[in-house]
């Protein structure tokens, strides 16, 4: 007998009680008191410059070409992912940020879990002191997920935009420049994220991890204020 003629099963009823004990459900409902920021650029010149600035030095041989990737970024701002516009690809000139808006879809406007989790984890490192879990951030960074892809935020259009004079460093030197921030007024931002079951991470942790989020502030321009929220509710959800 070849190691081809071995059949490797691995029983279905023991794999799916498995998955089902592994994690734990919360339904959260976070409450932003004021302006929650946007931070995708909205004109395809600021796409192609802000991807081109990202764009490590030397790309695989598999790599999206900038043109697609813009294409795709600007599907999701406009709402139409078939969006087709000319993208070029601009001179050498240095990115320098101009309007900021949201991600929308069918359904509207909305924020990305992957953006929620990224501020958890920052927070997550603020607090680490305050317990006695060793290593709590990175057991927090791995036993604590947003499922959630996109979050809805309750509109179709932002509720306004912001201007603001800024100064930015550029090989350049320093320079002067105006940038707008569309915002949306006191969204309420409800998720699903998952713990697992067997961790040192309780949900006391997650609860303190949002309490100073709450503070902090979650979004762009948390410098002015902007994006502070407030745990309304933290509900455990049914297994799946």
């Amino acid at each position: 007998m070849t190691t081809q003629d071995i059949e490797v099963q691995v029983p279905n009823k023991t794999t799916e009680d498995h998955r089902r004990s592994m994690w734990t459900a919360y339904q959260v409902v976070l409450q932003v008191d004021g302006e929650f920021a946007a931070a995708i650029p909205r004109t395809r010149e600021e796409i192609v410059a802000m991807l081109t600035h990202r764009m490590p030095g030397r790309l695989p041989a598999n790599a999206i070409p900038l043109d697609d990737l813009a294409e795709q970024v600007l599907g999701e701002v406009s709402g139409d992912a078939g969006a087709d516009a000319e993208a070029t690809v601009p001179t050498a000139e240095p990115f320098v940020p101009g309007w900021s808006t949201f991600k929308r879809d069918e359904g509207g406007l909305y924020y990305e879990g992957r953006c929620v989790r990224g501020h958890l984890k920052d927070c997550a490192l603020q607090v680490a002191q305050d317990f006695s879990v060793r290593n709590f951030r990175a057991k927090f960074v791995n036993a604590v997920y947003v499922s959630t892809t996109k979050i809805h935020l309750g509109r179709q259009e932002p509720d306004g935009c912001e201007l603001r004079y800024i100064q930015v460093l550029t090989r350049q030197g320093p320079r002067s420049t105006i940038k707008y921030v569309d915002y949306v007024l006191d969204p309420t931002l409800t998720f699903t994220l998952k713990m697992k079951a067997k961790t040192e991470i309780t949900p006391d942790h997650l609860r303190a991890v949002f309490a100073y989020g709450e503070v902090h502030g979650m979004g762009q321009e948390r410098s002015q204020g902007w994006g502070r929220y407030t745990l309304k509710s933290l509900s455990l959800l049914p297994t799946e």
